[in-house]
């Protein structure tokens, strides 16, 4: 069983830009509480889109390809992941570690 990561420059360069332009477009359709958010939300959909397009050994023979990416489980991997970190980044609350009530 093979199992790593055998992109290149070109297939590293589609994820992580493909990544950056989702914590941007999630930035700005989900209006977030911080402005950092959406970096959050690149990290995520970065590593959803990276697990299956080359940790999965029976995904990598998935096509369209590009310099070792597979694109389609790349693309579905990461909007998955991406969508949930960005919902619950937006929606859940946060949680607070201090005892004392929180003044107005």
């Amino acid at each position: 069983m093979d199992i790593g990561i055998t992109l290149g420059l070109g297939g590293w360069t589609v994820l992580v830009v493909g990544s950056i332009a989702f914590g941007a477009v999630a930035n700005v359709l989900m209006s977030p509480e911080r402005a950092y958010d959406w970096i959050g939300d690149a990290i995520a959909a970065g590593v959803g889109a990276l697990i299956p397009s080359e940790l999965v050994p029976a995904w990598r023979a998935a096509q369209p390809g590009f310099d070792g990416l597979a694109v389609l489980p790349a693309l579905l991997g990461g909007i998955a992941v991406g969508a949930l970190v960005a919902a619950a980044t937006r929606y859940l609350p946060e949680a607070s570690y201090d005892r004392r009530p929180l003044g107005a």
